[in-house]
């Protein structure tokens, strides 16, 4: 269970720094004691078990690594929130961290207060569920201007990443692409279920009962699946009038619902965008789709959608050539939010095999941005809501 952070340790061996954030908190109402070495703070740690412990992983006298381990070995800190704040971007460090069971890796960037104060906020995963299910759950939308950019393998690989996360949530995700859904491919789905049964049930009958039901716990990924259309045939049975009103049950019966879209900009699909918590916006590193993906941010903007929903992601599925992180911005005219690297045929392996990509290639610097991209689309959508 998640505690609200009251108290919490802030160890950094550059002095400023630590005198920088720990006068942050302080103002804010925190109780902060501060320490430089990883010796002086693991005392700290075990003797007050504070709430919270944010550590540059970079230590002189210990590796953050190992500061971590002896935390997470001990009863009295087993389960305290543990936030590494690092000076650059290094991913086999944050790979190492993560796996040690650190709860967030941040940059020490001029945003990172902002990002601070949300993980510190007082929201505890059973206030949360509470929250979401009265007002329904957060929902995520993954939306791609052209085909082939690898929408439904992330869209599933974050869904993952949400549950690793949140393991107290419960995460469902619905394949609306149509003609042909992919997810249940990628995740091994074998069943009969599908969206068109759900849609063929009378609107009064899907409910959250009905849905927690039908909808299937996938192993290795540990939330629920709609599954898309097994074929075209299925899918022209297909009512798709009735897609919102299974969303909004979806929404009561899950604490997240991740939908994915394919390439689907319709007046059934365009409420479902402008009701989300987060848009994912998935782009490949080409002109062609960054072209098309502007068009499509240029006509959201004018039915009401604000940037601060939007998460694009470019996704270099075919090779590391292509257009550049800063073209694609500026083609786009929005920030890209992350940049998932070459994974070369790791990605298809994955979903040959039916495995998430954390689970089969954990050290993948792909795998620890899916990761932290699932976090951060929880965090954004926390925000919009508070």
């Amino acid at each position: 269970m998640d505690k609200v952070p009251v108290s919490i340790l802030v160890l950094d061996f550059d002095p400023r720094t630590l005198n920088v954030v720990a006068t942050y908190l302080a103002q804010r109402g925190y109780s902060v004691q501060a320490a430089s070495s990883a010796r002086e703070g693991y005392i700290a740690a075990l003797r007050d078990q504070p709430d919270a412990i944010i550590f540059d992983p970079r230590l002189p006298d210990m590796p953050g690594v190992d500061f971590l381990r002896r935390l997470r070995s001990d009863r009295r800190t087993a389960t305290t929130l543990c936030i590494a704040l690092a000076k650059n971007t290094d991913s086999a460090l944050m790979a190492e961290l993560m796996a040690a069971g650190c709860n967030e890796f941040l940059l020490k960037t001029p945003d990172v207060f902002e990002k601070l104060i949300v993980l510190l906020q007082p929201h505890p995963a059973e206030q949360l569920s509470a929250f979401n299910r009265q007002n329904g759950g957060l929902l995520v939308v993954f939306l791609s201007a052209k085909g082939g950019t690898g929408t439904s393998s992330l869209c599933a690989n974050i869904a993952q990443n949400m549950v690793k996360a949140h393991p107290e949530m419960d995460v469902a995700v619905l394949d609306i692409v149509l003609p042909l859904g992919s997810i249940g491919s990628i995740v091994g789905y074998e069943k009969e279920f599908s969206l068109v049964q759900a849609t063929a049930e009378p609107p009064e009958n899907v409910n959250r009962d009905y849905l927690r039901h039908h909808l299937t716990l996938i192993e290795n990924w540990d939330f629920r699946l709609l599954a898309g259309p097994a074929d075209p045939e299925a899918a022209s049975k297909v009512d798709a009038s009735r897609i919102p009103a299974l969303i909004r049950a979806s929404r009561q019966a899950f604490d997240i619902t991740l939908v994915d879209l394919g390439r689907s900009l319709s007046r059934i699909s365009l409420p479902i965008i402008l009701e989300a918590d987060v848009v994912a916006l998935i782009m490949a590193a080409d002109l062609s789709t960054a072209t098309l993906s502007r068009t499509v941010w240029d006509y959201l903007q004018t039915q009401g959608l604000q940037h601060q929903r939007v998460y694009p992601i470019l996704n270099r599925v075919i090779g590391p050539e292509g257009l550049s992180k800063s073209d694609s911005e500026r083609l786009l005219g929005l920030q890209i939010q992350a940049t998932i690297p070459y994974m070369m045929g790791n990605f298809s392996l994955a979903n040959n095999q039916h495995l998430p990509v954390l689970q089969r290639f954990p050290n993948d610097t792909a795998a620890m941005m899916v990761s932290q991209i699932s976090r951060d689309m929880i965090r954004i959508a926390r925000q919009g809501r508070s």
